[in-house]
């Protein structure tokens, strides 16, 4: 057993303030136990959100130092540095109290893309190669992860690394009627915003090649007509990053 301080970022609907709790550890440990323990023997009033506690549900994200991680499947003492541990409510999404965020805000963005499955009348045989096409991005459980840690957020309107992982998933279905309607959907949504961090790919719980789709989908986009020269990506010092240059593919 190890003695740990948890440092939690909590809200109470009208200011932030940090909360601090000592919990004894084993090396097993989840943050998302630590939560539970908190609540149910230190401090009833902290909350958070938790669902199917097995890295499926996607409801548990949480800001950890400087990445984020699904509570449930996260063990604290791989992030405990000099005995203690800072947890953050989810970045990008507004605070409705302690750990607890609005996801509306990458959900609405969601339908702008029709993220859900548009049946032809006739359907394919789909068989296992088809399948090998999309199926990281059918392990996509809306955690949002990918959306809190894209700086490019802050700067765009319409912008979500989640869209374009649904977009991919179905776009690559061959029993999806909307096709390349889908590849302008991606445009409209400002897929050119992306700044190529990889921040998404690197953090995302179910290691979807987020980037990656983001990449392929802009490139056919550019192939077929869709992106035009003067659409191409231009980083200025407007952006988190601060310098020049066009990434346009």
């Amino acid at each position: 057993m190890e003695k740990v301080k948890i440092k939690i970022k909590r809200f109470d609907g009208k200011k932030d303030y940090i909360d601090e709790y000592s919990v004894e550890i084993k090396d097993r440990t989840t943050v998302l136990e630590v939560f539970f323990f908190i609540k149910d023997y230190i401090d009833p009033t902290f909350s958070f959100r938790a669902q199917c506690r097995a890295s499926i549900c996607g409801t548990c994200g949480v800001k950890i130092g400087d990445k984020h991680y699904l509570a449930c499947k996260t063990k604290i003492k791989d992030l405990v540095v000099n005995g203690e541990v800072l947890i953050e409510p989810m970045a990008n999404q507004p605070v409705i109290k302690d750990l607890i965020t609005e996801q509306e805000s990458f959900i609405n963005k969601l339908k702008l893309v029709k993220a859900w499955f548009e049946p032809k009348e006739k359907f394919e045989p789909v068989y296992p190669d088809d399948l090998k096409e999309y199926d990281r991005e059918t392990d996509c459980i809306l955690c949002g992860i990918c959306y809190s840690a894209c700086p490019v957020i802050q700067t765009t309107e319409k912008f979500s690394p989640i869209n374009f992982v649904k977009t991919y998933r179905f776009w690559k279905d061959k029993n999806d009627r909307l096709e390349d309607e889908r590849l302008k959907l991606a445009v409209e949504t400002e897929i050119n915003s992306c700044v190529h961090c990889k921040y998404c790919t690197f953090q995302c719980p179910k290691e979807i090649p987020v980037e990656q789709d983001i990449m392929k989908l802009k490139f056919t986009a550019q192939q077929k007509g869709l992106i035009q020269n003067n659409q191409q990506q231009q980083f200025g010092f407007g952006t988190p990053f601060g310098f020049n240059g066009n990434f346009g593919f």
